[in-house]
């Protein structure tokens, strides 16, 4: 037994290896390898019995979660943010908001669920993943003027997705009301927002004494789940706050700028040698960290996929599901587009990134195991959103290639300079 699992350690970490190489010849996400050779080792095949692994999804899960947001974190550019915040919450909200009436809408026709619980699986499943989108638009789009808005765009629907289902989660032994669901939102973001800032600071203080000595980026991935874990015990959004977190430490110099040359310098007299500025240490280890965590969990959502059979409704809802998805986003595209004067082939590339990922996996395997009596099977439904928002992502990007790379460089500076027009 000891003999089999590390061989499949060791393998899943050379498929993930793997995948990444082909989605770099391919442009189609390493996820979808990962996920059908999770299948083949679970239900094909029973290697790994898949009812001896489900047991452990919610630790798995909430470990994957946290290291996730935590990159997310890491990635964004406090300047792009704020520049591009206005246009990112704006689609992320209406992309996020349209795509839950239409799925919720969706799941009452396909297996007559509603409630609480079934407005908690649509937003599952009505957020974009940013550990796809971010690199995908690296490699397909690195020019293009939206990507630092799908970037952040991205990262907060990740985030919002996980703070509406914990809150409805919350809510569900009890009635349900907008008024009740946005103070309990407002409540949970201000709480991790708050915590997020002075840890972040805190911990900039403490990286900059730490980075000297080794073991450090484990002492920084340490202090993330204790955010995490106390946010969550004060009801708060441990995932905003691990968002947060990440963004203040890639962020140290650009926060320091803010204030007077004065207190910059008595900042910068109080600090260690390692100043402010991340140390490229630290991101380059928790990419290692994530990149794992994100290869072991599509292998084991594969493991314990179970295929609808004969189930009409089922696969009803899996394709009304779909539909909605597809068309909610065009929806919020285009509203957004309007709103802001994003040019048309700009949204052609927006319209395309609404691939499903690790929290939409993690938040249903969830509302599996906290559901009080067995109900659809809401991680098919996942992993099949998954598979297809990917596969849709995959097609519609090869057959906009040539709006993603315009003929000369003088055309790209062009579209650049017209798209900063409209929006300013």
């Amino acid at each position: 037994m000891a003999a089999t699992l590390l061989i499949l350690l060791g393998g899943i970490i050379g498929v993930g290896f793997i995948g990444n190489l082909f989605f770099e010849k391919t442009r189609i996400p390493s996820v979808l390898l990962l996920i059908t050779i999770g299948i083949f080792l679970g239900p094909v095949t029973r290697i790994v019995p898949p009812e001896t692994v489900r047991p452990f999804m919610p630790f798995f899960g909430a470990i994957a979660l946290t290291i996730i947001l935590f990159e997310g974190g890491l990635d964004l550019d406090l300047q792009h943010t704020i520049k591009q915040a206005g246009r990112a919450v704006l689609l992320a909200a209406l992309s996020f908001a349209v795509a839950i009436f239409l799925i919720y809408y969706a799941l009452l026709l396909g297996v007559n669920a509603q409630g609480p619980a079934a407005i908690a699986v649509a937003a599952a499943l009505a957020c974009t993943s940013a550990p796809i989108v971010i690199p995908v638009l690296a490699r397909a789009a690195p020019r293009s003027p939206m990507r630092p808005l799908l970037v952040v765009e991205s990262a907060l629907s990740d985030a919002l997705a996980v703070m509406v289902v914990l809150a409805l989660l919350g809510l569900e032994h009890g009635g349900i009301s907008g008024s009740l669901l946005a103070g309990q939102l407002g409540k949970s973001m201000f709480i991790g927002a708050g915590a997020a800032l002075a840890g972040g600071l805190i911990w900039l203080w403490m990286l900059s004494h730490l980075s000297t000595h080794p073991f450090f980026y484990l002492m920084t991935i340490g202090f993330v789940f204790l955010l995490m874990g106390a946010v969550e015990i004060f009801h708060g959004s441990g995932a905003l706050a691990v968002l947060i977190f990440g963004m203040v430490l890639a962020n140290g110099e650009a926060i320091v700028g803010i204030f007077s040359s004065r207190i910059r310098d008595q900042i910068h007299k109080r600090l260690g040698e390692g100043g402010v500025a991340l140390h490229p240490r630290l991101t380059a280890s928790h990419a290692e960290v994530s990149f794992m965590t994100r290869s072991f969990f599509f292998v084991y959502l594969g493991m314990i996929f179970q295929w609808p059979g004969a189930d009409f409704r089922l696969w009803l809802t899996i394709v009304l599901t779909i539909v909605a998805i597809i068309v909610g986003r065009e929806i919020a595209v285009q509203l957004t587009g309007w709103v802001t004067g994003i040019p048309a082939p700009q949204r052609s590339l927006l319209a395309a990134m609404l691939p499903r990922g690790l929290a939409t996996a993690v938040l249903a395997a969830m509302l599996v195991n906290r559901a009080p009596q067995p109900g659809p099977a809401w991680e098919t439904l996942a992993t099949f959103v998954v598979v297809i928002s990917n596969l849709w992502m995959s097609f519609r990007l090869l057959k906009i290639r040539n709006l993603l790379e315009p003929a000369t460089p003088a055309l790209k500076q062009t579209e650049a300079a017209k798209f900063e027009g409209n929006v300013a």
